[in-house]
């Protein structure tokens, strides 16, 4: 089935002659005459053999069995065919490959009358190419229609026709064939662009979210390719939702840039140029945690900041001591359950709507205060070590253990992990000064400030003028005795985004003039500044913050990988084969990181570099601060499931936890919530919508950082992010730290 090419004598007859009539009239053309360049003869080419692949492979054949391979059959036809073959600007080259004959005295003549000329320019028009595409697609997926298609042949072949013919009319204003002109602004294709992708995104999410199947005939026909009925509708929903967004986002964004680009020619700077000091004093006065009444003199308390770590550092020691102590089971013991489906879940929703909460709230920093007042750390941390290198092994030694040796089913290796963060961080601590376990070594804290780099708030100062007079820097160097400076060397004024930034609040405590806030930051500036960052330098020059982020993002998508069924029957037959189960794990982890983390990323890194003055390792920096948004969405829809599924499990650990201790207020354990619970409705479209804004704003940010010309190698890295994210959230996932496994 998978090697059956078929050979439709109507579609190879039409494609050969019309291939022989642009072969024979594109001949003095190509090359030759301005507005025809050689790559339209090469989109022809590609748009040709695309077509094949589209009705003639065995897209075709298996497409009557599984939906969403019919998907990508109309994908093909619409959105990649279709603009090609406008590309080409076939017009001309046809016409002048036709017999002499048949040009002069029938074509011309035809093509010349009025009518014919008003009537083309109406049926090109964008109403006219908006409507079809529409109809074309809400009629033919009508499940009555849909179903006569499969069966007839020659309905088949008029659905496709029409599929390609909409594509055509639709692609038409935007493309504008040589020698067409465009006739309308680039600003109004840029609502037609996104209204279009709106309702294909409705379709989408139409077979993604329904309760049953659409279409009766796959119910007998995808089990028999190993996918029920349903999660063949909803990987067909998912594919088109996520590969229609990746043509037509980036069009409509083109589109958007070119209008805005042609109103900066059009009109004189002198007023813009004038509003900036008031534009920058408004900036000043910006949204400021601190000061919001409630949850602003809580977190401006240094005090209430200490109670709330020790609070967290009793709950961790708890945590271990029933881990050693306690049962053996996983789902019966708080080391099995609090930290592998709560506490990731509720960290990172608190990064994606605030801020670094989690290291502000860091356990280990409670210890090291108090150790602080009596011993002084003798060593500086070493300067070979003063870089991410350390931090980035570590992750990748944490993310490849992790799925080898099962440390969630095992509350005894958990609690063995608590302590030994603690005495890694005890060690550092007392023996080298500032934050260097923080900044230097912890995995988790690289995880917490990388991810941070997306949030919505972060440390900054109020006013810039106020620390321009100043010169005792106390928010660096600290004030009086009790009050610590930056133990991580950030100089506010000179921060950049929220990287190395543990949220402590020391600077604003130390600060003289109250001039340091939790305020809303710009993306864009914490991932694409070039500018020198306090603590940081150049971030586009550091291929250690490169290779970390790197690291991260690949490993969002790696660990949630291998909790799907797919990965764990790939591990389970290598280890029928004789592989030892936790080496075929781990072969298969580290397989995927570095594919993910380091192989994508490179081969992006040297075709930006190819086309631009920028150095490999520049290009491959600031490609990978652009991965950074949909890595963040992936760890968020990897823990959310996690979190969403699970939430209850918390409830029988703590009721046994007590009750071991001679406390009955919580009562009989419910063991029955220990099980993971069904996947709530909201759960997989707020996934699907997370990896979509992440998507997004990572295709964004690789534009503004290298431009439509040279980021088609990052958004090739993005879109492949974007498939294989979706592909795994429409997976039955493994329930870990539950009782069901």
């Amino acid at each position: 089935m998978w090697l059956r090419w078929s050979l439709d004598p109507w579609l190879i007859g039409g494609v050969a002659i019309a291939a022989f009539l642009y072969a024979r009239g594109v001949r003095g053309l190509a090359g030759r005459v301005r507005g025809f360049p050689r790559r339209r003869v090469a989109a022809f080419a590609a748009a040709i053999a695309l077509l094949i692949v589209a009705l003639a492979s065995p897209i075709d054949a298996i497409g009557h069995l599984l939906l969403w391979v019919h998907m990508v059959q109309h994908w093909l036809l619409i959105m990649v065919v279709a603009p090609l073959l406008l590309i080409a600007s076939p017009g001309l080259p046809v016409l002048r490959g036709l017999p002499a004959t048949l040009r002069r005295g029938v074509c011309g003549p035809f093509l010349a009358s009025p009518g014919v000329r008003r009537a083309f320019t109406a049926l090109v028009h964008p109403a006219s190419g908006w409507t079809a595409l529409s109809l074309s697609m809400w009629i033919w997926h009508i499940p009555a229609l849909y179903q006569l298609a499969l069966e007839s042949g020659w309905v088949h072949r008029v659905e496709h026709a029409s599929f390609l013919a909409a594509g055509i009319l639709f692609w038409w204003p935007i493309v504008s064939p040589w020698p067409w002109r465009r006739r309308w602004p680039a600003i109004a294709l840029v609502a037609y662009v996104l209204t279009a992708d709106l309702q294909g995104t409705v379709f989408a999410a139409l077979l993604c979210f329904a309760d049953a199947p659409i279409y009766a005939s796959y119910e007998s026909t995808s089990p028999a390719l190993g996918l029920s009925a349903l999660r063949d509708q909803r990987i067909a929903g998912a594919f088109m939702w996520m590969a229609s967004q990746a043509i037509l986002l980036p069009v409509a964004g083109a589109l958007a840039l070119t209008a805005v680009g042609r109103a900066r020619r059009d009109r004189a700077p002198l007023a813009a140029r004038r509003e900036r000091p008031r534009l920058r004093a408004r900036a000043e006065q910006r949204f400021d945690l601190l000061r919001v009444r409630g949850i602003g003199s809580v977190l401006r308390s240094r005090a209430a900041r200490e109670w709330l770590r020790w609070v967290l550092l009793v709950c961790a020691a708890a945590v271990a001591v029933d881990g050693f102590i306690g049962p053996s089971d996983a789902p019966s013991n708080l080391a099995g359950t609090l930290p592998w489906t709560h506490w990731r879940g509720i960290v990172v929703v608190l990064l994606l709507v605030s801020a670094n909460v989690a290291c502000m709230t860091c356990p280990l920093i409670a210890p090291r205060r108090l150790l602080r007042r009596f011993i002084s750390p003798p060593f500086a941390f070493p300067r070979p070590l003063r870089n991410k290198w350390l931090a980035a092994t570590l992750v990748v030694a944490w993310l490849v253990s992790y799925e080898a040796f099962d440390f969630w089913a095992s509350p005894l290796a958990t609690a063995w992990i608590i302590v030994g963060y603690f005495v890694a961080a005890f060690l550092v601590d007392t023996l080298f000064a500032g934050g260097s376990f923080c900044k230097w070594v912890c995995p988790i804290g690289q995880l917490n400030m990388s991810l941070s780099l997306v949030a919505p708030l972060s440390v900054a100062v109020r006013a810039t003028k106020t620390c321009d007079s100043c010169t005792t820097h106390e928010c660096i160097r600290g004030a009086k005795l009790t009050v610590n400076g930056c133990d991580l060397e950030l100089f506010q004024p000179r921060k950049r985004g929220n990287q190395d930034c543990t949220f402590c609040l020391d600077c604003a405590d130390a600060c003289p003039h109250s001039n340091v806030g939790i305020l809303p930051q710009q993306i864009r500036r914490g991932l694409l500044d070039p500018s020198w960052g306090s603590s940081i330098g150049q971030i586009a020059r550091r291929a250690d913050i490169a290779a970390l982020l790197a690291v991260l993002t690949g490993g969002a998508f790696a660990n949630a990988l291998a909790m799907t069924g797919p990965w764990l029957a790939l591990a389970d037959a290598l280890a029928v084969r004789g592989w030892t189960l936790w080496i075929a794990e781990a072969s298969l982890a580290l397989a995927a990181l570095a594919s993910l983390a380091f192989v994508l990323p490179a081969f992006a890194a040297v075709v930006a570099a190819r086309r631009s003055p920028q150095g490999f390792v520049e290009a491959l920096a600031q490609g990978v601060h652009a991965c950074v948004p949909i890595g963040a969405a992936m760890w968020a829809a990897h823990w959310l499931f996690h979190l969403g599924t699970s939430a209850s499990t918390a409830l029988p650990v703590v009721q046994r936890a007590a009750q071991d201790l001679g406390l009955s207020l919580l009562g009989e354990p419910e063991w029955s919530a220990s099980c993971c619970g069904p996947v709530p409705s909201w759960l997989q479209p707020v996934q699907l919508l997370l990896l979509q804004g992440g998507f997004l704003v990572s295709a964004w940010i690789a534009f503004r950082a290298f431009g439509a010309r040279r980021a088609y190698s990052w958004w090739a890295v993005l879109l492949i992010l974007l498939s294989l994210g979706m592909w795994i959230v429409l997976q039955p996932m493994q329930m870990r730290g539950t009782a069901m496994p």
